[in-house]
C-alpha cells in the first residue's frame, strides 16, 4: 500500500502545473479563433451572414417571450 501511496504522491509532483498549462492553450486557442472571427466580418464576407444569424436569434427569442 506504501508504494502505491508514494508513486500517486510522485505522480501529483511530476503533474503539478499542468492544468494551468492546459488552461493557458485553450484560452489561447479561443482568442485565436476569435480573432479570426472577427477579420473574417471585417473583411466584409461574413457580415451579411453575421446579422442574418444575429436577426434571426433576435426575431426568435422576441416570438418566444
Amino acid at each position: 500500500m506504501t508504494r502505491i501511496w508514494t508513486w500517486m504522491i510522485a505522480r501529483a509532483e511530476y503533474e503539478r502545473g499542468s492544468a494551468t498549462v492546459e488552461y493557458f492553450l485553450v484560452i489561447l486557442a479561443a482568442t485565436a479563433l476569435a480573432i479570426i472571427a472577427l477579420k473574417w466580418v471585417q473583411s466584409g464576407s461574413g457580415g451579411g451572414l453575421l446579422g442574418n444569424l444575429f436577426g434571426k436569434v433576435i426575431s426568435w427569442v422576441a416570438g418566444a417571450f
